[in-house]
């Protein structure tokens, strides 16, 4: 799970050009090959098995500078990933931006994209915090995401990430949420959880990703890829 891609600058949500590189060529190196979002689902839900060595590389939000850095990378090493939207940035909803580090793709920028490089999916209307929203405004939430796309007649995947890898805190309210997640059309939602997925996956909604930081040295990377975390005990 990647963020922002900036020059200079190495932090919780943003990693440098050169650092992306240098993670991206460890992978490689070690005979990683990235999924598409379709074929990682079909592994989840036990379709297909899992290729060794398979991972699914994400990014969250829509930053711009994913285009500028990340896109030009993956198409170079003919790799492919899944953008987590927010779609606010694309119904012109959203507050503009003040800092050009923090400036979102819009449609436009989005429909240029390659399909077979990168496959969009969700991830709120405002980046709303889902552990504190109430269930009903959740949906309304994730039925307004889907139609934005629609109006935008981006092609996108009904898939969540939740913001802020927060779901609603009360299991009865999550539970309630899956079911209409899977009567609405979404197969499956991701959230953090900083462990390496099993896989068929336990649960569909609660698919886990690792959280990569700019802070991260090669060997703090490289102890992720293998545990999810840099202290698993």
């Amino acid at each position: 799970m990647y963020h922002r891609v900036w020059p200079g600058l190495n932090d919780g949500l943003t990693v440098t050009p050169e650092k992306l590189r240098e993670q991206w060529d460890f992978l490689r190196m070690e005979g990683y090959r990235p999924l598409s979002l379709t074929d990682f689902l079909a592994i989840a839900e036990g379709k297909k098995p899992a290729p060794e060595k398979a991972m699914l590389l994400t990014f969250d939000d829509g930053y711009r500078n994913n285009l500028t850095y990340a896109y030009p990378l993956l198409k170079e090493f003919g790799w492919c990933a899944t953008i987590f939207i927010i779609t606010d940035t694309l119904d012109g909803s959203a507050r503009p931006e003040t800092e050009a580090l923090n400036e979102k793709l819009t449609v436009g920028e989005l429909n240029s994209l390659d399909p077979a490089v990168i496959q969009l999916a969700l991830h709120g209307h405002h980046h709303e915090n889902f552990g504190n929203t109430p269930l009903e405004k959740i949906k309304e939430i994730m039925l307004q995401s889907a139609a934005v796309f629609d109006a935008a007649a981006l092609p996108f995947h009904k898939i969540l990430a939740y913001p802020y890898g927060a779901r609603p805190k009360e299991k009865a309210q999550f539970d309630e949420l899956k079911r209409w997640m899977k009567q609405e059309g979404y197969p499956a939602a991701f959230r953090i959880g900083n462990q390496v997925a099993k896989m068929p996956a336990p649960d569909m909604y609660e698919i886990r990703r690792i959280d990569i930081r700019g802070t991260d040295s090669l060997e703090d990377f490289r102890i992720k890829l293998k545990k999810g975390k840099l202290k698993p005990f």
